[in-house]
């Protein structure tokens, strides 16, 4: 059985303010020293409205999100791969996540908004930057872990994108990171990240429901990176826009419900999705006054469809 983490922060239709929530990963039970990778079944973990992607298969491997609370800044190697390079979570707290390439983060619905976020490196990718582990490169080094020139003169870097995207999918922008910087003249000043760092995406314009991550580094052979493609995240600040208002059922028609194949929804014009009963979005489309989404596929269960307009928000459940 899936087990899925959820704890949605409370929405208030009409009262018109903004509720600040930050997700610090510490309502997730775990025992000391571990992590959760999903291979219990979690699948994907929902915290304050927000999806955290995590795939896991029986093959041992993973990728999206893991929840740790593991402290060993000493130990290189893949075998380390849960641990962050302070020891901790931001500000001395036990929960952090590690995200290994894969899917990102997504509110679950548009009332949700990312701020911020804290992030850092792991214990692996700092010390495979650092040292050098076989596969990576020790930055800063004119070879790459065969010992062949690499071409970089030493000048290396390993830099993570933050895509970041409104609820509706229509507005798109990014900042990027630099995990790790060995480009400067002077050489004393390069580093590699090793403390808790803000990133703030409040700032484009539109509110931040849906991240993916990108990687690039100066260490490549063949067309991929040999840094370790991780970082660690902590305090994620989002607000709740509670002041969304919600639309009359009477203006939507929503037919037929109890649905067994497709369902038409007729009315308004904007943005529709529709969500599983964990919250997992299973369809988003453009909606102008007639849609119809087809459920034929979809197990028997509860969805929830919901309609985002200029005038407000429908939410709706449907039977299958």
């Amino acid at each position: 059985m899936k087990k899925i983490y959820v704890f949605v922060a409370a929405l208030f239709i009409g009262a018109h303010v903004n509720a600040q929530t930050v997700v610090d990963f510490e309502s997730v039970t775990l025992s000391s020293e571990s992590y959760d990778n999903g291979s219990g079944g979690a699948g994907e973990f929902v915290l304050d409205g927000i999806r955290f992607a995590n795939y896991y298969n029986s093959g041992g491997w993973w990728n999206g999100f893991s929840i740790s609370n593991t402290t060993d800044v000493t130990t290189p190697g893949y075998g380390n791969q849960y641990s962050v390079i302070t020891g901790s979570g931001n500000n001395g707290s036990s929960n952090y996540a590690i995200y290994y390439s894969g899917e990102g983060i997504n509110g679950v619905s548009a009332a949700q908004a990312i701020d911020s976020f804290k992030i850092t490196n792991t214990t692996y990718a700092a010390l495979s930057m650092l040292d050098g582990d076989g596969i990576g490169k020790q930055f800063g080094s004119t070879t790459n872990a065969q010992g062949a020139d690499d071409g970089t003169n030493g000048e290396d870097f390993f830099k993570v994108w933050f895509i970041c995207e409104d609820y509706g999918q229509t507005m798109k922008d990014s900042v990027e990171f630099y995990l790790a910087d060995y480009r400067f003249q002077d050489n004393n000043m390069d580093y590699i990240v090793q403390s808790w760092t803000n990133i703030d995406v409040s700032g484009f314009g539109f509110d931040v429901n849906i991240i993916n991550f990108r990687f690039e580094s100066s260490d490549m052979s063949n067309g991929f990176i040999n840094t370790p493609t991780y970082f660690a995240m902590d305090d994620m600040n989002i607000r709740s826009n509670v002041g969304v208002e919600e639309l009359s059922a009477s203006s939507i028609n929503c037919y037929p419900n109890p649905v067994s194949d497709v369902l038409t929804v007729e009315g308004g014009e904007g943005t529709l999705r529709v969500f599983d009963v964990n919250g997992r979005v299973m369809v988003s489309k453009d909606h102008n006054v007639k849609s119809q989404v087809d459920f034929a596929a979809y197990p028997s269960g509860v969805y929830t469809l919901e309609l985002i307009t200029s005038e407000g928000r429908l939410t709706q459940k449907i039977l299958k």
